[in-house]
């Protein structure tokens, strides 16, 4: 499609520059070396790139950086702190980034945050303005802080790459099986791509087209229309390749009822779990009584 090759053009003249190195897929399987930068920091052509498979050596193509926004918020709730304990504990970043506008974080649990061994080690505070705009559309008053949180987490990995969880995703377990693909996220087959939880490079092409579909396409009264509905219907779908999609483990879908309201025995096979907590009530702290593991139910109302 003409708007594709538009896209894919404008951002290399953008992004990489005439005197940019650009190290194709098949360059990085065997000619680099070990004396040369991480893959993650340098700039790649993906085309005929297999998400299905990977790198073809396993080397890791995403960086270790953990990226969380947090946008008009100087204290963490328990759900989103212990989101936090979690990634730390089971991912074990290089980087773990806050993207925010306030000036500095307080509150109990940022205490125990920052009193947590390792957390200062790898902890970036990144001031960034929340966008209120995308290329030229007001983003919706109403909504703001979600549709300028659903811009930035693209821009976002679009600098840098990584791994971007919503202050309410769980790490599991370690992500690491899917630093080999150019881009991960859970996608069930007719279901819209979640976008809780995202693997990629910076150089990734669905990441470039979906922050392109932006353009001229706002829909301020959608709430998941930009964010989800629209990538995955018009992108997706007819360009399944570009994605390495998790359909069940990233816990993106029909993990509310199993979390909230009944005992989860399988929760330690995902490898993440949105938990959804802005939308439940009540979730402060865990009881004396609780066993662990819990599900969130078992709180201190």
């Amino acid at each position: 499609a003409t708007w594709l090759i538009i896209v894919l053009f404008r951002y290399a003249i953008v992004q990489h520059g005439a005197e940019c190195e650009i190290v194709t897929v098949t360059d990085t399987v065997s000619d680099l070396t070990v004396t040369e930068s991480p893959l993650w920091e340098r700039r790649m052509d993906f085309d005929g790139f297999d998400n299905e498979l990977g790198t073809s050596d396993g080397r890791y193509i995403v960086p270790n950086y953990v990226h969380f926004i947090k946008f008009g918020q100087k204290e963490f709730t328990f759900p989103q702190a212990v989101c936090v304990l979690a990634a730390l504990k089971h991912q074990r970043p290089d980087k773990l980034f806050f993207h925010t506008d306030v000036t500095r974080f307080t509150g109990k649990y940022w205490d125990v945050l920052m009193n947590t061994e390792g957390f200062r080690d790898v902890l970036v505070v990144k001031k960034r303005k929340m966008p209120l705009s995308v290329f030229n559309q007001t983003l919706r008053k109403a909504w703001v802080r979600y549709h300028a949180g659903d811009v930035a987490r693209m821009e976002i990995l679009m600098e840098d790459g990584g791994i971007y969880l919503d202050s309410d995703s769980y790490i599991v377990r370690s992500l690491d099986d899917f630093r080999r693909y150019e881009f991960t996220l859970g996608w069930r087959p007719g279901k819209l791509m979640g976008n809780q939880i995202i693997l990629c490079h910076k150089d990734s092409r669905f990441l470039k087209l979906w922050y392109e579909s932006y353009r001229n396409n706002y829909q301020p009264k959608s709430w998941y229309y930009n964010a989800g509905d629209y990538p995955t219907k018009s992108i997706l779908e007819n360009l399944p390749h570009l994605v390495h999609r998790v359909e069940k483990l990233f816990g993106v879908y029909g993990i509310k009822r199993k979390t909230y309201m009944t005992t989860f025995k399988d929760w330690k096979d995902y490898y993440a779990l949105h938990l959804l907590s802005s939308r439940q009530n009540g979730l402060k702290s865990l009881n004396s009584n609780a066993t662990y593991p819990v599900n969130f139910n078992e709180v201190d109302r």
